[in-house]
This record gives C-alpha cells, structure tokens and sequence, in this order.
C-alpha cells in the first residue's frame, strides 16, 4: 500500500488518529479517576467540616460576649470594688439573666466571678445542682489569688467542682477598669465541651477516619464524646484544591498509617476542626482499572480497523471515476457520465461535475449578458443624474416666478422641496451633521405645514452644543413623517411636534422625537419594528422606521439605534440613541 495515495493516507492518519486518541483517553481516564476519587471526599469532608465550624462559632462568639459583659459591666465592677454585700443578690440575678439571655446559655457550664481577695463571690450556671458546692476558699482550685493573666479557648480540661465526668473549656479573666491597670476581680466559665460534641454526634465517619479539634497549640482527638489530647501530626505535603482559602489538606502519619488531614478553621481565633482520610480507603484498585484500561484500547484499535477499511472501501472506487470525469472535462468531454451519480456525498459531487459540464455554454451565454445588463444600468445611472440637475433647475424657474407673483407660499415651498431634492440625490454622504439634519427636516417641514394649513407646529429644543453629532442621512424625517401621519392626523391634523437632545452618558447622546398624537399600544409597537415599510403616503417609501433603526445599529453597532415609547391618547415618543461621533468619525465635542 502506498502513501501517496488517497487509499494509504486515510489508512495511516485514521490508525495514526485512533491510536493516539485511545492513549490519550486511556491515560486521561486513569488520571482524572484518581484525582476524582480522592477529591471528591476532600470536599465533601471540607463542606462539612465547615458547616459544624460556622454552627461552633455562632455559639463561640456569645460565650465571649458573655465573658466581655462579665468583665466591663459597671454594676460587676461597683459589686466588686464596695465594701458589704448590699449588692450581691441584685447583682446575682444581673448576672444570671445575662446567662440566660445569651445564646449559648445552654453550654455555659459555670461563671464565678470574685474579688481579688475572694472574699465576694458570684456563682451561677447549667451545673449548678451536679456541683460540688464553691466557696471563697475552694474558689482558689480555678481561680488562685495569685492570677493575674488572662486565659482561655487554648485548652479542654476538667471542672474540679462537678460531680460527674464531664470536660469542659475553661476560660480565666482578670477583672479592671479599662482606665485603671488595677485588678478588681477574677472570672472563671466553664464552657461545656458538648458545645463541639452536639455538632458532630450525628456525623458519620468511615471505619479508619477521626474527627479532631485544634485549640492554640492543644491537639485533641475526638472519639466516644471525648476529647483526647495527642501529639500534633506533622505534615508531609500539601498538594490539593480546596473550597475554603483557608482549608489546608495535609498527608500526615497518624499511628503509623498515612492519611489526608482536611483542616479547616472556625474562624474563631485559633480553633479548628480536622478530619483524617486513610489513604488506603481512597485509592482504589489498580490492577483492575488497569485491566478496564487495556480492553477499552484494545476496543478502539479494533474499531479503527474497521474504520479503515470501511473507509477505503468507500472511498476509493469512487474517488478514482471522479478523476477519470475531470480529467475527461480537461480535454472539452462535456458529456454526462450517470456512473459517477452515487447515493451519497460523492454522488452528489458527480452530479454537481455532470451538471457543471453541461452548462457550460449556457454559463458564458449567461456572462454575455450581464455584461449587457452592465452596460444598461450605467447608461441608466447617467440619466438618473440628468433628471435631478433638470427638477433643480425647472423647480427653481417656478419659485421665481411665484416670486414675481408675490405668491410667497409656493415660493417658500418650491424652495423647501428644492433644497429637498438635492439631499436624496447626495448618496454619497451616509453620515452627516445633525445640523444638516435638522435643515432637511425644515425643509420637509415647510411643505407639511402648508398643506395642513398651519395646524402642525415643530419645536427644536436641541442645543447648539449638539449640532456637529455624525447623524445618519435621513434619520429625523421619517420618524417625523410617521409621528404626522399615524399621530397627528388621526386627529384631526392639528398637533405638535417636539426634538430635544441631551447627553445620556460618557459615550452616548440621545435624540428624542415626540408628537401629542392618538399614541400606540404595544402590538402598534411591535409591528412598527416588524417591516420596513413606510407610510403608503409618506414622501420617502423607501425609508421606514425599521429602516431607521437598523441603519444606525449597522453603522454603530447593537448597543445603538431606535425605541418608541407611546401611550394611546397620549403621546408617541422616539428615542435615538447614537455615539458621541462627529460626521468624520472624530470624538464629538461640545461647542
């Protein structure tokens, strides 16, 4: 089989083709399998790591709300710092009721609160009634007269006063005015561990994973609705994608076996939670994947065979009758040849080269006469430049002969449809100034308004800042047009006409048309928009509001062109919204 032929290059680049896409695949596969699987419990593991670290930091956050109370409160502070105890009780229920407005009032174990000699004494919370009884001489176990520094969320000990064995966060203050260094008293809360462990005692874990909990330096794991302190495992890499920015994923020894540690932070200082995944749970079966891998290379490989011959079969008869055709076309053989007409797309290759020989000299006849037709539309183009120059100058005979008349009403009109004419037949100019603009619209207007007798009257309330803006030719008159026959003459004919201007924005200023007509509604509106027919007794027919509008989103783009909005009985009102452009193309500037 040779190369050089069609049969042996479709043969090569479809094994070629197959091969490569089944290593590809095959070793894409494996990859993004791998990397799937082990990801997948990454983020679900992050996700739910920090859905229990967001519900623990609501309740975090006011704990220690209640310990900035306990510690600034000025009816603490007067408790503290007077002599006797006429304050006590009230400054108990104070206390109390703090408790038990705070939100995490279920997980506050215990609040002590004392004076610096501890001989006040404050004492409330959930244990109470599981609870060794506290006094100013056993206060000293959680509070020692000689403490003077502030403590707490680093650490989960006991509680020396409670019955039963239960762990708890303590948290140690020293009381002071904030204008003084002085200390006045000491606080002690106790912060029920169950605060954690409510969290996670519907979590599922698998056989080998454990949940843990980093508070400052402290690792703790957590198992059986126990906080275990164990040593901190150092991490060997980190090299995975995670939702939260500050989400780690570590690969860590934990009793002697690898695992991924998912560690993602409160968000209260430094408290986090962890989850450990064994690495032998995540992977999966190689041997057998890799089997899967084999058979799916072996399937493609067997199916690009058979592309290939498939392929050749299909290909290269037909391939071969079709170059016998064209070679018979190179040497002036124009008959059909029904043999090349298959049922397929080199079937219609062959009729189209059958057809193509055949119609040949029907195809020169045919240029033959569109070179005529060439010829007719430029003898037809001269004489449409001949007619203009002839309406100027018959048009301008008639206005001074009115002239002499004193007939001052044709005059002013035969002058107006004058200078009218000559701006249809300028072409050559799409863009113009919106000044030019405005004096085709007059000139338009002035016979309009004689031929209502009056009854149409047209205010220009536009700047002349804005009298140099590029305006495509012929955008006013026909918005205008419609506005008098489809507005103002339903009724009656007698109506106002108003064009205003004003700057929308940094890149675009708006034009806006409105007449006090009998208005559209929003079907009206839409079919407005729909055709690019004018008004059948408008003076340009070919020029509709459609038109218009595409016009000047073909010359300045989509974010431009034309809108109406109408209220029947009311009002039509064409807005135009177009770039700060000159005529040339030049950033516009006000004058």
């Amino acid at each position: 089989m040779r190369l050089k032929t069609l049969k042996g290059k479709i043969t090569l680049i479809t094994v070629t083709f197959t091969l490569t896409l089944a290593i590809l695949v095959a070793t894409f596969s494996f990859f993004l399998f791998r990397s799937f699987a082990l990801q997948s419990q990454i983020s679900s593991t992050e996700f739910n790591l920090q859905f229990i670290g967001a519900k623990a930091r609501e309740s975090m956050v006011a704990i220690d709300s209640l310990v900035r109370w306990s510690t600034t409160n000025a009816q603490v502070l007067a408790y503290l710092e007077t002599d006797g105890i006429q304050n006590a009780l009230v400054t108990y229920e104070r206390v109390k009721e703090e408790v038990m407005n705070n939100l995490a009032q279920s997980y506050v174990s215990r609040i002590i609160i004392t004076d610096i000699n501890h001989t006040k004494l404050i004492h409330t919370g959930l244990s109470m009634s599981d609870s060794k009884p506290v006094t100013v001489t056993n206060v000293q176990q959680v509070l020692p007269l000689s403490y003077t520094q502030n403590a707490g969320w680093s650490l989960i000990g006991e509680d020396p006063f409670l019955l039963k064995d239960e762990q708890v966060l303590p948290i140690r203050r020293v009381i002071n005015r904030s204008s003084s260094p002085e200390v006045t008293g000491q606080l002690y809360l106790a912060v029920s561990a169950s605060l954690i462990l409510d969290l996670i005692k519907d979590y599922t874990l698998s056989e080998d994973s454990s949940l843990y909990l980093t508070i400052g330096d402290n690792f703790y794991e957590i198992r059986d609705n126990h906080f275990t302190l164990i040593q901190t495992p150092q991490p060997v890499k980190q090299d995975f994608d995670t939702a939260g920015e500050q989400t780690t994923v570590n690969s860590v020894r934990i009793g002697g076996e690898k695992h991924l540690l998912v560690t993602c932070p409160t968000g209260f200082q430094d408290i986090s939670l962890s989850q450990s995944l064994p690495l032998a749970k995540v992977r999966f079966e190689r041997t057998l994947y890799f089997s899967l891998l084999v058979i799916i290379l072996i399937v493609v490989l067997l199916f690009g065979s058979l592309l290939t011959l498939l392929l050749n079969r299909l290909f290269n008869r037909p391939i071969a009758k079709i170059q016998e055709k064209v070679k018979a076309i190179a040497h002036s053989d124009f008959s059909s040849d029904p043999s090349i007409e298959w049922d397929d797309e080199l079937g219609d290759i062959g009729k189209g080269i059958n057809d193509l020989a055949l119609r040949i000299d029907s195809l020169l006849e045919r240029r033959i006469a569109d070179e005529k037709k060439k010829q007719d539309l430029e003898y037809r183009m001269l004489q449409s430049q001949i007619n203009p120059h002839f309406l100027y100058n018959t048009l301008n005979s008639i206005k001074w002969m009115a002239t002499l008349q004193q007939a001052t009403g044709i005059a002013e009109m035969t002058t107006s449809l004058s200078r009218l004419m000559k701006n249809v037949s300028k072409a050559d100019e799409p863009i113009i100034s919106l000044e030019a603009e405005l004096a085709l619209l007059d000139d338009y207007f002035v016979i309009q308004k004689y031929r209502y007798g009056g009854t149409l009257i047209l205010q220009t309330a536009i700047d002349a800042k804005f009298l140099s803006l590029g305006i495509p030719r012929f955008t006013l008159q026909p918005l205008v047009e419609n506005a008098i026959f489809h507005g103002i003459e339903p009724k009656g004919g007698a109506g106002t006409v108003l064009l205003q201007a004003y700057e929308e924005n940094d890149q675009a200023i708006t034009l806006i048309i409105k007449d006090d007509g009998v208005g559209m509604d929003e079907k009206t509106i839409e079919e407005v928009f729909s055709t690019s027919s004018s008004p059948a007794k408008g003076m340009f027919r070919e020029i509709g509001i459609r038109n218009v509008a595409k016009r000047i989103e073909y010359t300045y783009g989509p974010e431009y062109g034309l809108s109406i909005e109408s209220e029947v009985g009311s009002y039509t009102k064409a807005i135009i919204r177009l770039p700060k452009l000159t005529k040339e193309g030049r950033p516009w500037q006000p004058n």
